[in-house]
């Protein structure tokens, strides 16, 4: 996980890292993982980025598991720039949700709906902003992405980079 957030805060000058709940419908469990990686594979076209720094894991603490849990790491430039701006906000939330129920709907033929949350909360704040200079900010980061790394024994964990 260091080597994936070192990664990203190199590459990007602002780094924005958003802690997902990705929740899939209760009679489906993706065995094959096919919606994990089409969630992936429809972010990078939506949001028409080369880089897209992410790392997932299905929870093995239930069996069998409905919810992945996701840090994705972009470029906070690309989005808000020096200042926030809501309908930019809205617009990547927007991105976030609708390419997860495209990659459910393309694997998915029942009535359940699946649902995504952006931290650990339950409600729609997108993410921390970091940069590398920022000693209190980037630890902080970490070290929630730490506790998430181990909080539940992993069946699957994925660390990845679409450059990859």
């Amino acid at each position: 996980m260091t080597n994936l957030f070192e990664q990203a805060l190199e590459q990007f000058e602002f780094t924005l890292v958003m802690h997902l709940g990705l929740y899939l419908p209760k009679d489906h469990t993706d065995t094959d993982l096919t919606i994990i990686n089409d969630y992936i594979h429809q972010l990078k076209k939506k949001l028409n980025t080369d880089s897209l720094y992410y790392s997932w894991r299905k929870r093995a603490d239930k069996s069998p598991s409905h919810n992945y849990q996701a840090i994705l790491l972009l470029d906070y430039n690309q989005y808000f720039g020096s200042a926030i701006c809501w309908d930019k906000r809205n617009q990547l939330a927007n991105h976030l949700k609708e390419a997860w129920q495209e990659a459910v709907q393309s694997h998915y033929e029942g009535k359940e709906r699946s649902l995504v949350l952006f931290n650990d909360r339950g409600n729609y704040g997108l993410g921390t902003r970091c940069k590398s200079k920022s000693s209190v900010v980037k630890n902080n980061v970490f070290h929630r992405m730490s506790r998430l790394a181990e909080a539940w024994l992993e069946e699957h964990y994925c660390f990845g980079s679409s450059e990859d």
